[in-house]
């Protein structure tokens, strides 16, 4: 399986990885308020769950909420401090990254199953080619 990289230059390839970091991190939230609704089903005391709950989070409840796409003053400065990414965009190449990680292993363990085949093959080859000339003629 070939890995095609996206070339920087054409404007489809922006829109699909743009399109593919959005259904990853729409998956991400989801499972984030599953996590949630699961955690908060088990404790009895819901305040308990709002002081586990990390800062950053209040940031994006407020964008998710406002239905705003566009960071408040506070976030600008937030992800100013974090190399210009936001929380959203390091969580993404994080998971990103790691699946591309998974995919190039996969690929090296194909080749190397069929290079370890090439090489049975041709061992067993020149063994019965070693052993034919070695028998005694009848």
């Amino acid at each position: 399986m070939y890995i095609y990289p996206s070339s920087p230059e054409s404007a489809s390839s922006l829109q699909s990885e743009e399109s593919a970091a959005i259904k990853i991190q729409a998956g991400f939230r989801g499972y984030r308020v599953r996590k949630e609704i699961h955690r908060s089903s088990k404790n009895p005391h819901p305040r308990r769950n709002q002081r586990q709950r990390p800062k950053n989070n209040a940031l994006m409840e407020n964008q998710a909420n406002s239905g705003n796409p566009r960071p408040s003053g506070e976030e600008q400065r937030t992800t100013a401090e974090n190399g210009g990414k936001s929380v959203e965009d390091r969580s993404a190449t994080k998971i990103q990254a790691g699946f591309r990680g998974f995919l190039v292993r996969k690929k090296q363990k194909i080749a190397t199953d069929a290079a370890v085949k090439i090489q049975a093959g041709f061992r067993g080859f020149k063994t019965r080619k070693e052993l034919k000339q070695c028998e005694p003629i009848v």
